[in-house]
């Protein structure tokens, strides 16, 4: 997704300085370059005389730069032949021009050539970045950076979609109070983002840090603790590795660095990237509240609204009689009159057709294969019935109470903004026949979710942001971690009133859970007893960060619904309804 002002590089090069600047002023940083980009010297001379200094330099010293995204670095494209050299990491940052955030080009640390340079981009058209060039504090240059042959290659224009990233390492025993320590002074002191830099990395809806405990499982052999941190992003998982080893480096070596294995800080980037992409734990299920909504896209919008409802508040009330078809169209002229807001004219860009064929192939892929092993599944059906019975008569309910200092500890990491964390592991029921069921359960959730309810509702609760469930310790304990808006009591009740058949699918499975009858009878139906083995088995988050705090689904939705309606075709009555979103 990206910022659209709708400058292309030819009218970059008509342009003066200071228009040069008010544009960087009114753009936004937008996606992080990938790959081969092609450059322009802007030398603000006017239009003739800078498309002739452009292709001058392109031709003899600076083509463009190549951006690594794993690495979180770029290399110039220098000499007639285009060689790569002159090495810089690329990270966000606040500008000098204006201390917003862009995308800073810094050479101090890679290049002794060009120790002093800092460059700064802003992508002000898909696919089309703006440059500064400062040498030292003193600023001396544009540039434009484009995509060659095309306006942005498919990573860069492909609609967002979100991805869970869980990376899990145990620690040592004699390490873990260490740790513990160090996740609990970050959240003293509300250091979270200091400690790990979530709002520098590019895309990033949420992120955790947690330090699971160690327990016994059902054969008395001790699951050591572990650290586990969980993100939900849109950018690919290695671009996003990379960006978290490039910017939070220290950070990590805090807590992984206790681990085995962990690379020591003289180690490349690109070994702590390794590391991380082998600790990674796949989710089993992954709820996302609306699939293709990014970041950026989020941003947008709610800049959007704030802005209609400015122009709507300095206009005064509207007389009674007034047409909403007239005072939409004002609200029209206002926005198409705003530079900084012409993306707005156009939709959100569509999924790729590659994902959609994908996405269309497991639609049909998996109900063709339970076609195929529907024998199978009609003669082991019945049988797995039966067991399941068997075993639900046998469970023993767990009858313990969370303790006034664990509950203690939890509300102190909850309800500081509309939304929390909420982060859960249990362990999973003694046996093949559980383990195997949970499995079934959550390949159904995944699908489900995947297909189905990925349109601000899962069945029926609309207050998620992003859900899921994952195994851990040889699949021996399950974690279940989510976004929400509003308090736990209220989120649980919701569960509870509107989907407890499908918390008792789910967690019936995990050692302890109110008695179940035929899977989704039963159990959390139990309130009391149900909020209780949640609270137990609940833990702290201490480190947690949110992009939008102060967006609930709900505002989240709204935002949408104005952008789709400002420009679309309405009837009066719509053209009402779209009003009254105001």
């Amino acid at each position: 997704m990206s910022h659209d002002t709708g400058a292309d590089v030819d009218q970059l090069m008509a342009l003066s300085r200071p228009a040069l600047d008010d544009l960087f002023r009114m753009s936004r940083a937008g996606g992080i370059p990938v790959g081969e980009t092609r450059g322009t010297v802007l030398v603000a001379r006017g239009a003739m005389v800078a498309k002739v200094a452009a292709r001058w330099a392109r031709l003899l010293a600076w083509k463009g730069k190549v951006f690594d995204a794993e690495r979180g670095e770029l290399r110039n494209r220098v000499t007639p032949l285009g060689v790569r050299a002159i090495r810089a990491k690329v990270y966000r940052g606040a500008s000098r021009l204006d201390n917003g955030e862009c995308t800073v080009l810094d050479y101090s640390r890679t290049s002794l050539l060009a120790h002093w340079i800092r460059d700064e981009i802003r992508e002000v058209k898909p696919g089309v970045y703006l440059g500064i060039v400062y040498w030292g504090r003193r600023k001396v240059l544009n540039f434009a950076l484009s995509y060659p042959g095309s306006p942005a290659p498919a990573s860069a224009r492909r609609a967002s979609q979100q991805i869970a990233v869980t990376i899990g390492a145990t620690l040592p025993p004699e390490r873990v109070a260490e740790v513990q320590e160090v996740l609990a002074e970050a959240h003293r002191r509300g250091t979270g983002g200091e400690f790990l830099p979530f709002a520098e990395l590019a895309g990033v809806h949420f992120a955790r840090v947690v330090l699971v405990p160690e327990e016994k499982d059902h054969a008395g052999q001790t699951m050591p603790a572990s650290i586990v941190y969980m993100s939900e992003v849109d950018a690919p998982m290695d671009a996003h590795l990379a960006d978290l080893v490039g910017k939070a480096g220290s950070g990590l070596e805090k807590v992984f660095g206790h681990c085995e294995g962990y690379p020591p800080p003289r180690e490349p980037d690109a070994t702590r990237v390794a590391w991380l992409r082998a600790h990674a734990v796949p989710s089993s299920a992954f709820y996302v509240n609306t699939v293709g909504r990014g970041l950026h896209r989020i941003r947008q919008e709610d800049r959007l609204r704030e802005a209609i409802q400015e122009f709507l508040d300095q206009r005064g009330a509207e007389p009674a009689g007034a047409d909403p078809a007239q005072v939409r169209a004002a609200i029209q002229r206002y926005v198409t009159g705003r530079p900084d807001l012409a993306w707005a004219r156009a939709g959100p860009a569509p999924p790729t057709l590659r994902w959609r064929m994908r996405e269309a192939a497991h639609l049909v892929g998996v109900p063709l294969a339970a076609i195929a092993l529907l024998p199978v599944i009609l003669i082991g059906l019945p049988v797995w019935v039966v067991v399941l019975r068997r075993h639900e008569r046998r469970d023993v309910p767990s009858r313990e109470r969370p303790s006034p200092d664990h509950v203690a500890r939890l509300a102190a990491c909850e309800d500081f903004t509309t939304q929390n964390p909420f982060t859960a592991v249990g362990l999973v029921k003694y046996g093949r026949f559980r383990r195997a069921t949970l499995t079934g359960v959550l390949f159904a959730v995944d699908y489900g979710v995947r297909h189905f309810f990925n349109r601000g509702s899962l069945a029926g609760v609309k207050t998620i942001h992003f859900a899921r469930w994952l195994f851990i310790d040889d699949r021996r304990r399950v974690i279940f971690a989510s976004n929400y808006d509003g308090s736990l009591e209220s989120y649980m009740d919701d569960f509870i009133d509107k989907v407890a058949w499908g918390l008792n699918a789910v967690f019936s499975n995990g050692h302890g859970y109110p008695r179940t009858r035929w899977l989704v009878r039963d159990g959390a139906e139990d309130e009391l007893a149900f909020k209780h083995y949640l609270r137990c088995h609940q833990l702290p988050t201490q480190v947690w960060y949110s992009a939008y705090d102060a967006l609930t689904t709900r505002n989240l939705d709204t935002n949408a619904r104005i952008r789709a309606g400002l420009f679309g075709e309405l009837g009066p009555a719509e053209t009402r309804a779209w009003l009254a979103l105001f």
